[in-house]
């Protein structure tokens, strides 16, 4: 097994960085910035239970046992606002 060690200056890593960012601002200019998605606004367990009206146990039961879209973070449950409309929508009584 062989180990290869590198030394670079101060100056050559500053030089790399600026050639980064100037490669990094070519690139954002030239991809259009409407084709750019934001990502949505995800929000928590508990102000997904608040935000439709339903108790936290019951977020809970619908996220485990029918289907409710969520994202899993570290164990953290979130909820995109959208989906949840959309859940809604279809899952009607």
């Amino acid at each position: 097994m062989s180990v290869q060690l590198f030394s670079y200056s101060k100056h050559d890593l500053e030089k790399a960085v600026e050639i980064m960012f100037k490669k990094y601002a070519e690139f954002s200019i030239a991809v259009p910035q409407k084709n750019i998605e934001q990502p949505e606004d995800l929000i928590s367990q508990t102000e997904a239970s608040k935000f439709l009206h339903i108790s936290l146990p019951t977020i809970i039961d619908w996220r485990k046992n029918k289907d409710l879209p969520y994202y899993n973070f570290s164990g953290r449950f979130y909820y995109s606002k959208k989906e949840l409309l959309e859940y809604g929508r279809r899952n009607r009584k």
